[in-house]
């Protein structure tokens, strides 16, 4: 599929009478309706109320995207405009700066994840190419802008692979390794959880911080109460006092998943369930880590 395929005329609003991000965001969900590609317009009102603006990222300094993430729409829906002056707004992403004159609208089901990110993607190629920018600065109505030869080059990958994307195990915990070191080793990676692996590399748990706090929160409750220096609590073994150790924390019941599962499988675990990351394995060994964050970063990175 071409990038253009994701689009159509009624999608496609040249020029976007918008000067803030909030005006362009009512224009293309309008587009959107007009266009018969809303289900639920009420619960896509009410998506929108509820993730703007901090689902609001940069495409480079010439572009924004706002995503939704809602069930009232049935598949990936995109909506692009062009405004004639740059629009005024704020988002979560720091990159995003005043100057954006181009708006991309994406909503997809929380189901369609692996889709959603590889539109993101195709997207984020085409318009990393100045000719593109400057053909949609340029474009006076909405078939200028579907005949751009930028959007018809680029096309969406093909099926991606848990391979093609996961990240390297740089960090995974010993279960003999005290409760206190790992909490300060997964601050200091910036990490919200790391495998736990056995002598020939299996994964046994996962530490994470929800275990963290379980462990973390009574101690810090203790402090506020008499004063004293907030500690991880200690264990007894055979009767003498050591530190709480990995394997007393982490969880057991870990879901792993393979290299050669499809990313829209996983990505849709990531999206829908509550789990930090997850083990990539091949028979059992841990051979690398998936989290939204890296699916995103390496498909915006292509």
């Amino acid at each position: 599929m071409r990038l253009a395929d994701l689009l159509s005329p009624g999608r496609v609003v040249v020029p976007l009478a918008a000067a803030t991000w909030a005006d362009g965001i009512r224009l293309l969900v309008d587009a959107c309706v007009a266009d018969g590609r809303v289900r639920d317009e009420a619960k896509l009102e009410a998506a929108v109320r509820h993730a703007w603006p901090e689902d609001t990222l940069s495409l480079g300094p010439h572009a924004v995207l706002p995503h939704f993430r809602t069930d009232a729409v049935d598949g990936v829906v995109a909506a692009l405009g062009v405004a004639p002056r740059p629009m005024t707004g704020h988002g979560a992403d720091a990159e995003v700066g005043p100057g954006a004159r181009i708006m991309l609208l994406v909503i997809a089901p929380p189901r369609e994840a692996a889709a959603y990110l590889q539109a993101v993607a195709a997207f984020a190629r085409a318009l990393a190419r100045p000719e593109v920018v400057e053909g949609l600065h340029a474009a006076v109505d909405p078939g200028e802008v579907l005949g751009l030869p930028g959007l018809h080059d680029v096309r969406l990958e093909e099926e991606l692979l848990v391979g093609d994307v996961m990240a390297p195990a740089s960090v995974a915990l010993l279960p003999e390794m005290p409760l206190e070191e790992a909490a300060r080793l997964l601050v200091r990676q910036g990490l919200d959880a790391a495998p736990v692996v056995g002598p020939a590399r299996e994964v046994i748990g996962l530490l994470s911080n929800r275990e963290l706090l379980r462990h973390v929160l009574p101690s810090y409750v203790q402090q506020v109460q008499t004063g004293e220096r907030p500690r991880l609590p200690r264990r007894k073994t055979d009767g003498l006092p050591g530190a709480v150790l990995v394997r007393d924390a982490m969880a057991r019941n870990v879901l792993c998943v393979s290299e050669d599962q499809s990313l829209s499988d996983v990505a849709s675990l990531l999206a829908n369930k509550d789990v930090p990351c997850l083990p990539v394995v091949r028979e059992g060994v841990l051979r690398g880590v998936l989290t939204r964050a890296e699916i995103v970063r390496k498909l915006i990175g292509q």
